[in-house]
């Protein structure tokens, strides 16, 4: 048939190929010798899973753990945490009875059950706390602000003046009654600049560079 004629040269081919292996055998003894090399063990299930959804838990989780997105700040758990060990045990008491829940954040459905999981895991055993959530959480907070800014127009320790903000700028915090206090991060100790660079001995050229810079 047309086929076989046309595989009778390749066939050939191959019988020469074949009449050269036991000479290259010969010369390269080392080909002829298995293969022990390890083939890691991939668990292929793992690779098509598909997971449907999860946007919409990872998306308020967030706010819980910054982490998901790269963001190295606490969470609201652990900001809370943070605020309550400033204060002593009664007055931790008297904080939680009052957890007002504001913003817009807060418009997640199952937030106030979520606050109030966290707090008690965190709190005392058999100890009491009142989660309260805004009627309003998007404009409750605006509202409250200007309430309050209305009620302290002549008040000047609450105001930043003008000449305030140029000198200090717009993210200067005056702190008064109602503002936010200014609490200062201790960062670990740092080494002195000087000691990876000091030299063997302190000779007069080092001296007289800092005379010199000085004067």
């Amino acid at each position: 048939t047309p086929d076989l004629e046309q595989l009778e040269p390749s066939l050939e081919d191959v019988e020469s190929i074949n009449d050269f292996e036991p000479l290259f055998s010969e010369e390269t003894p080392e080909v002829e010798k298995p293969v022990t090399t390890v083939q890691p063990v991939f668990n292929l299930a793992a690779y098509h899973q598909l997971f449907v959804g999860t946007e919409r838990i990872r998306a308020p989780e967030i706010i819980f753990q910054p982490s998901l997105i790269g963001e190295e700040q606490a969470g609201i758990a652990e900001t809370l945490q943070y605020i309550l060990d400033r204060y002593s045990k009664d007055v931790q008491d008297l904080l939680v009875q009052n957890v007002f829940l504001t913003g817009g954040n807060m418009m997640y459905p199952g937030m106030k059950g979520r606050i109030e999981k966290e707090l008690l895991e965190m709190r005392p055993f058999q100890s009491t706390f009142k989660v309260r959530l805004a009627s309003n959480p998007v404009l409750d907070a605006w509202y409250g602000a200007r309430d309050w800014a209305l009620d302290h127009l002549d008040d000047d320790e609450v105001w930043i003046t003008r000449k305030e903000y140029e000198e200090k700028g717009g993210e200067y915090l005056k702190e008064h009654c109602a503002s936010n206090i200014y609490v200062p991060i201790r960062l670990p100790k740092q080494a002195s600049r000087f000691s990876d660079t000091q030299a063997p001995g302190k000779g007069s050229g080092a001296s007289g560079g800092s005379a010199g810079e000085q004067a």
